[in-house]
């Protein structure tokens, strides 16, 4: 797949609703709560080639006392002052995080935003592109570990799965809807971003 073409499909008709309503069977129970309550946040979806195929980058989270802890996810998290908007949210996260400079990467557009229920933050997806393989310098802190995904294994039939989760201390979700990516189980949040990427690449 050609660059131009990775944009074009980047740039069809958000599915939104549609693309994450299969991975998100556990959230209608939340769907009234106070609007007043969510706040904002943003992550950075970063497409680059690399041995003539396209690969982007997921975060294995630290383990912490926080509902995110240990996740698979796009690098990313809330606004703070120095941020103008929320792309910059994104750009400045992913720098955090992984050393990607802020400045690098074009960006194509803004996916549709995720809620998630168990931390009340909206989550707006912005996508990138590079011209070359990010030069990786892991945030020791926050990051256990980070995941090149090539993007063909997203787009196969044997991508997605259902799983038993455990979501706290002997707590456990049965037949949740995830994907499996370089053998990690990814879900919530990240997994209904992957779903929406994944229609937007297979649209007709």
């Amino acid at each position: 797949m050609t660059k131009s073409e990775l944009i074009n499909r980047l740039k069809n008709s958000l599915p939104g609703i549609r693309a994450h309503e299969e991975f998100a069977p556990y959230r209608k129970q939340f769907e009234n709560q106070s609007e007043s309550i969510r706040k904002k946040a943003a992550v950075g979806i970063h497409f680059y080639p690399h041995n003539d195929e396209w690969y982007f980058l997921l975060i294995e989270r630290s383990t912490y006392d926080g509902k995110h802890s240990a996740q698979m996810a796009f690098p990313g998290g809330k606004p703070e002052s120095i941020d103008v908007h929320l792309e910059h949210t994104a750009r400045r996260e992913s720098e955090e995080e992984l050393g990607i400079p802020f400045s690098s990467g074009e960006k194509i557009r803004e996916l549709s935003m995720v809620w998630i229920p168990v931390s009340s933050f909206e989550v707006s997806p912005f996508v990138f592109i590079h011209e070359l393989r990010p030069r990786i310098i892991k945030n020791e802190r926050e990051v256990a570990q980070y995941h090149e995904i090539n993007l063909n294994d997203l787009l196969s039939k044997d991508a997605v799965s259902k799983r038993t989760i455990q979501v706290a201390k002997e707590v456990y979700m049965k037949d949740i809807p995830c994907f499996i990516l370089n053998e990690k189980i990814v879900w919530g949040a990240t997994a209904l971003i992957l779903a929406e990427l994944k229609m937007l690449f297979l649209a007709d």
